[in-house]
């Protein structure tokens, strides 16, 4: 077999035989001419870092926002049965506005609970539970309920004194029961002011609707922002 005349498979020019036209090395770059060097710096490179510097300003923004500047609840309030607010979001824009808020990005929470759904009761022990609650707002029935449960606030603790003397007429009054394994009430504990009377605030006029004869509002026992509580029962009040 003459080896020496065979035909290669590849011709002379295959990628093997010779380096890729696209290489260039370090000593070639730096005699190129400077606008060569820009070209071949926007073919090769710019993609890559553009890509790399959207990563970078993605994950500095979810760091900032999530981590070292989180945006904060700063009210919670929760409507329960029969007391129904739909509009949640433009109630709870109406409350930042009332309130004042310091930081644009926080906010006011509003919630609609039917606490005889399994689903959307639990939520609302979970929220009760882990002390993301400020203000309740419900029928008469479900006030007592509430009061029942223990978890509502003594108005005359929370409010000032001369607050809780303008509205002492309002109040509503119930009681914390203590219920054994077997469903046996074991205890009723003192009859204390634990709502006041809203039924005809004008903003429950305005955002919620109830088949209820008698609506409350109630403050949570551990409310998780005390002093915003305070303006928040000012917002339902006033005419």
């Amino acid at each position: 077999m003459d080896i020496e005349h065979r035909k290669t498979t590849l011709d002379d020019d295959a990628s093997i035989y010779s380096r890729t036209k696209d290489t260039v090395t370090k000593e070639e770059l730096k005699n190129l001419p400077w606008r060569q060097k820009l070209d071949y710096f926007r073919d090769y490179y710019l993609v890559g870092l553009a890509a790399l510097i959207a990563i970078v300003v993605i994950v500095a923004y979810m760091l900032y926002t999530s981590v070292i500047n989180p945006s904060k609840e700063v009210l919670s309030v929760a409507f329960l049965d029969d007391v129904f607010v739909s509009a949640t979001e433009d109630l709870g824009a109406s409350l930042e506005e009332y309130i004042g808020m310091e930081r644009k990005k926080d906010y006011v929470s509003v919630s609609y609970y039917d606490t005889d759904d399994y689903q959307s009761n639990m939520a609302y022990m979970t929220i009760a539970g882990a002390r993301q609650l400020d203000l309740i707002i419900c029928s008469e029935e479900q006030f007592e309920h509430q009061a029942n449960l223990g978890l509502l606030a003594d108005m005359k603790e929370v409010l000032p004194e001369e607050t809780y003397a303008q509205l002492k007429d309002r109040m509503l009054t119930g009681h914390i029961i203590d219920i054994d394994v077997t469903g046996t009430v074991t205890t009723i504990g003192d009859d204390l002011e634990y709502g006041i009377d809203i039924t005809d605030s004008a903003v429950l006029k305005q955002y919620a609707s109830t088949g209820a004869d008698r609506i409350v509002l109630c403050v949570f026992a551990a409310p998780a922002h005390e002093e915003n509580a305070l303006k928040g029962i000012e917002y339902f009040l006033k005419e």
